[in-house]
């Protein structure tokens, strides 16, 4: 069974691989910052997870991708044969509308994955807002828009995680059952 890619992307210092590592459980959570040299492959599994009334586990491998416009040279390789797309942006910074509007341009728009296989992650790691911060053009009117923080609402980053992937995975199977009855 082929793995679900999803990447992980949003601006330099946004939360991306702390967030990444969290879903994966992949390592401790560290608390200095090092930024992502182009992009983390993480490979895990996901149980538990609703497609069309079934509870299945699913393999996900999770692109954490560098916030550095110096690596955009490797986009093209990152957005190919995606299912899924996390933008993530942090209450700190001022630019990222703009930011979370190219990337959505370039991993949703052009690749036309439609827009309930993004979701937007506001990372709030001072749990500073408990309400998530308006950010929406009309762009974004279609996007899951979820706050996140791993220490007071972890549980509930991967129960949202879950969510997405079950949309995807339904989006997919009806998609490949659409197409089955096209060719009878």
């Amino acid at each position: 069974m082929q793995s679900l890619k999803i990447i992980v992307i949003g601006s330099l210092r946004s939360g991306k691989t702390t967030i990444s590592n969290f879903l994966a459980d992949a390592t401790e959570i560290p608390y200095d910052y090092y930024p992502t040299k182009g992009v983390r492959i993480l490979e895990f599994e996901v149980q538990n997870i609703n497609v069309n009334n079934s509870h299945i586990t699913k393999d996900i491998e999770l692109w954490d991708c560098s916030g550095d416009h110096k690596y955009e040279h490797c986009w093209p390789a990152i957005r190919k044969d995606v299912h899924g797309v996390i933008l993530i942006y942090s209450e700190q910074s001022n630019e990222c509308l703009k930011e979370i509007q190219q990337l959505y341009d370039y991993f949703i728009d052009q690749t036309k994955l439609d827009p309930d296989r993004c979701v937007i992650f506001c990372y709030d790691p001072e749990n500073k807002n408990p309400e998530v911060s308006k950010i929406i053009s009309s762009t974004f009117m279609k996007i899951s828009h979820v706050k996140c923080n791993i220490e007071s609402g972890g549980s509930k980053l991967k129960a949202d995680f879950s969510s997405f992937i079950s949309t995807i995975l339904n989006k997919i199977h009806n998609y490949k059952n659409q197409k089955d009855i096209n060719i009878l």
